[in-house]
């Protein structure tokens, strides 16, 4: 695999180690960069349009290289400039790195492996009623309401959030803060941070 020479350092010698991504080129070839796009195969990332054709949209996704998302793989017409959620993976017919809006195809709630109190990665998709859709750890559905936001968040927010509630039907409720005491013990240590920070005052009662 070909590490084109803009990503060579002085420092680097036969023999090294180091991190690479691999994927292919505009020529199909496998290339490597040492270069970390925003998202790697199986993970869901808010990415931009950067082209239009017929065929399909290129979203800018950090590397050289934009990501292809087919025409067949959006919900909707993608629009220039604006940014959608994209699940990434393999294309099975051409074997390359391609993007889909369709994520009902990847992202589902039938066999959840997760516990009420796991900590997990959230990632903001949608305004619903009373609070925001999204989705955990580029796996399931979630939703976080509105009585659970101590600040404002926005559509591609990536949070780290607390599951709160996992229903019979495998709906996934979520929360910015710890439940019970493991909150308690958590704000405690963040208060006498900012009480030190401050000289031991603060304009609270």
């Amino acid at each position: 695999v070909l590490l084109p020479n803009r990503y060579v350092t002085s420092e680097l010698q036969i023999g090294d180690t180091i991190e690479i991504f691999v994927y292919n080129d505009s020529e199909d070839r496998l290339v490597a960069t040492t270069e970390k796009p925003l998202a790697t195969v199986g993970e869901v990332a808010f990415l931009k349009v950067v082209d239009k054709t017929v065929y399909g949209a290129f979203l800018d996704w950090g590397l050289p290289k934009d990501l292809f998302v087919p025409t067949r793989n959006q919900l909707m017409r993608m629009d220039l400039h604006k940014s959608y959620p994209v699940f990434i993976y393999i294309d099975s017919v051409t074997g390359r790195v391609t993007g889909t809006a369709r994520l009902n195809t990847f992202i589902r709630n039938e066999e959840i492996e997760l516990q009420v109190g796991d900590k997990v990665d959230f990632l903001v998709t949608t305004p619903v009623n009373r609070g925001f859709r999204g989705i955990i750890n580029n796996k399931h559905w979630g939703v976080i309401y509105e009585n659970q936001l101590f600040r404002n968040i926005s559509v591609g927010d990536k949070l780290e959030v607390y599951v709160s509630k996992i229903t019979e039907d495998n709906r996934i409720d979520v929360t910015l803060q710890q439940q019970g005491f493991d909150e308690v013990k958590s704000a405690s240590v963040k208060l006498r941070e900012m009480l030190e920070l401050n000289g031991g005052y603060m304009k609270l009662n």
